[in-house]
């Protein structure tokens, strides 16, 4: 009998030690998930005649994927945490009594990226993929859209699973009315952001004693970078003339808010700020008789102690990530 993906369900848990699966403890508001078991199966070298291959022998199991959605406010911090994986720095009763901001920058080069368990309940069964790692994280939003995540892991093992018992999902969404972007202090009237970060996932390999498994990967230089498109105007003349076609760094900072409120009139806010923004493209074509759209990239840069990417959220969670 057929089934539908209409009911079928996504949690994540932030594992302790690599590997060990843990209950779900986030429900994630996702639209498409493709991470799956890899099966490695080799045949045996031989001269002996026959009329197939004599065998398959598995040699290598490991997990990959990825899962887009909605950013919601319930779980965009958790998320964010395990993407960035740096040390979540919070400031109580910021910016007013009864919010928290929390600053989440990216993990240091000899740090060690959080794993995580996803569990999935795909209607005819559950399953659930210990030692998730984030070897990529991507935020899009266009104008008078939902803001939109994709997630892409490499991961463990696969066994069956079973969802925790969590509270439904009751904010609104995280949505580009009222989102903000600004670059070297100027505020630029954009018409989408997609924000980008490479974890670069090393593979380890395996070793005798890991048997089928692989071991936990680890990450290699990040690369954070934003693609943006912008009606085309003076504002663009100048980032082309003062960053792309100089040495000269800039700041952008993407503010995006949830219609929730935390408490009085602070919405539930995420932003991204990327520090040392080397501009590296601005088109501002004529590509027709409509209206003119400029497209500009950039990529943050780690220069002296300043982090190059940090994730600020304000919600109402007391605890760090």
């Amino acid at each position: 009998m057929a089934d539908v993906g209409s009911g079928a369900q996504l949690q994540i848990g932030k594992e302790t030690t690599w590997g060990t699966a843990v209950a779900g403890a986030k429900i994630i508001n996702f639209t498409s998930e493709s991470i799956k078991v890899n099966a490695d199966k080799k045949t045996e070298d031989t001269l002996i005649a026959s009329t197939a291959p004599s065998g398959k022998d598995l040699m290598k199991l490991e997990v990959s994927g990825d899962f887009s959605g909605i950013l919601r406010p319930e779980f965009a911090g958790y998320l964010l945490r395990l993407a960035f994986g740096g040390s979540d720095t919070k400031t109580d009763n910021s910016p007013v009594t009864g919010a928290y901001t929390h600053s989440i920058p990216l993990v240091g080069a000899s740090g060690t990226l959080p794993s995580f368990t996803a569990i999935i309940d795909r209607k005819v069964a559950v399953k659930k993929y210990s030692g998730c790692k984030i070897d990529s994280f991507s935020l899009e939003g266009a104008a008078a859209d939902y803001v939109k995540f994709t997630v892409s892991v490499k991961g463990k093992d696969e066994a069956t699973g079973t969802l925790a018992s969590l509270s439904a999902l009751a904010l609104q969404s995280f949505k580009t009315v009222g989102a903000s972007l600004t670059i070297g202090g100027t505020t630029y009237d954009a018409k989408s952001v997609k924000f980008n970060l490479k974890n670069n996932l090393q593979d380890v390999g395996q070793t005798y004693g890991s048997g089928v498994y692989v071991l936990e990967p680890i990450h290699g230089q990040r690369e954070a970078t934003v693609d943006i498109d912008l009606n085309y105007g003076s504002d663009t003349e100048t980032l082309f003339d003062t960053n792309y076609v100089t040495d000269t760094k800039a700041s952008i900072v993407w503010t995006l808010k949830s219609p929730s409120v935390v408490t009085g009139s602070t919405n539930y806010t995420v932003t991204i700020t990327m520090n040392n923004v080397a501009i590296t493209s601005v088109e501002r074509n004529v590509n027709g008789a409509g209206v003119l759209v400029a497209k500009v990239s950039g990529q943050a840069l780690s220069i002296g102690s300043t982090e190059p990417v940090v994730a600020t959220v304000i919600d109402a969670t007391s605890t760090v990530y």
